[in-house]
């Protein structure tokens, strides 16, 4: 390996979704080179790898939102029966960029319900602006991110936690999709 006159390095990804284009970056390079450069190619390898990686969205959410949609359906339900003591509870619905990792997410809504069983159907009207309340601020073209909260004292014993109904984060996380029927598993906390 030592007298190589060339190297060709390569990419080729698989594995990951099929809006991940290695292409974008561009990434092969055919150099003249001894065997001391061979640490630097590599080296290139790697960073082209982390970039076309970090660059792949797994939201599964990605079109654009048809802003003519004002409702959302969210269907309550657990796969163990739970007791309703305190009927009354309120559901939060947030939104964020799909784009951008680790900032907060905006609360676009919350409403109030009544439920002595589960399973039941929630129904949320959005208000019109509800995507020039998203902060930071998102473009009419940006996949969003929708998720739901629940804040119910099921248990009737004037506290929120232990032996309340709560979202199921082991059974499926939160997330929701504007114009269609969504599905949001709870348990009782333990």
């Amino acid at each position: 390996m030592a007298n190589l006159d060339s190297v060709t390095l390569g990419l080729q990804m698989s594995g990951y979704p099929s809006n991940c284009k290695l292409s974008n970056f561009g990434v092969s390079l055919t150099v003249k080179t001894k065997q001391k450069n061979i640490m630097l190619k590599l080296t290139i390898s790697v960073i082209a790898v982390a970039l076309a990686a970090s660059s792949c969205s797994t939201t599964l959410n990605t079109k654009k939102m048809n802003t003519d949609t004002t409702g959302l359906s969210v269907k309550i339900q657990s796969t163990n029966a739970i007791a309703v003591k305190n009927p009354t509870g309120k559901i939060r619905l947030y939104a964020v960029s799909a784009q951008i990792a680790d900032v907060p997410a905006t609360m676009i809504l919350e409403k109030s319900f009544t439920a002595n069983q589960i399973p039941f159907d929630l129904k949320l009207d959005l208000p019109k602006n509800h995507l020039k309340l998203i902060q930071p601020k998102v473009s009419d073209a940006e996949p969003i991110k929708y998720y739901v909260t629940l804040d119910w004292d099921s248990n009737g014993d004037g506290e929120k936690g232990k032996g309340d109904i709560s979202i199921d984060f082991n059974k499926k996380f939160p997330t929701v999709v504007i114009g269609q029927e969504n599905e949001i598993f709870v348990a009782e906390s333990k």
